[in-house]
């Protein structure tokens, strides 16, 4: 199961880019697991919660275009968050174990929630943000993108506090 991330809205551009980062991510991986396990369906999932096209429908786009036939795959294009796309899967599979993609920084708030809707997901992480690096001499200089994944781990944080609120992780 590939779990959505976000898409951008403008119809002129590929379904490519039309993904966001992170949902590309998610999809090419997904895309993968699927080449490897040939008896394997790929379940996307992702619905229309910023009035643009449903984010399965347009990773459905992509992966067609990558050679998965359409028949192997199952689309949830309804569900506006990570609990609502949890429930959509243990109705469709049970107890049957699956593998889990989104990214490595949702994944802790992702497999909470659907081992809470009573899923057997297998963790398949993917777009990592912390990877091992030597050190360099411009580590020492402000970094965008150091900002942005400060931001992205805050908003997990948040995330998994407001999970365990509603009951949910």
């Amino acid at each position: 199961m590939v779990l959505g991330g976000g898409s951008r809205g403008d119809a002129a551009l590929t379904p490519e880019d039309r993904l966001g980062d992170a949902t590309l991510k998610r999809l090419l991986e997904g895309v993968r697991l699927c080449r490897l396990l040939p008896e394997a369906r790929l379940v996307l999932s992702g619905g229309d919660y910023r009035g643009i096209s449903p984010d399965a429908e347009i990773m459905q786009q992509v992966a067609l275009d990558y050679g998965v036939a359409r028949e192997r795959m199952l689309l949830e294009a309804a569900s506006r968050d990570t609990a609502d796309q949890a429930t959509f899967l243990r109705d469709r599979l049970g107890k049957a174990p699956f593998y889990l993609v989104t990214s490595a920084t949702h994944m802790i708030r992702a497999m909470r929630m659907f081992k809470r809707a009573g899923t057997q997901p297998i963790a398949a992480p993917t777009d990592f943000h912390a990877v091992s690096a030597p050190f360099q001499v411009t580590d020492f200089f402000p970094n965008a993108g150091i900002l942005a994944n400060t931001e992205g781990a805050f908003n997990e944080y948040l995330g998994l506090c407001w999970g365990w609120v509603r009951g949910q992780t």
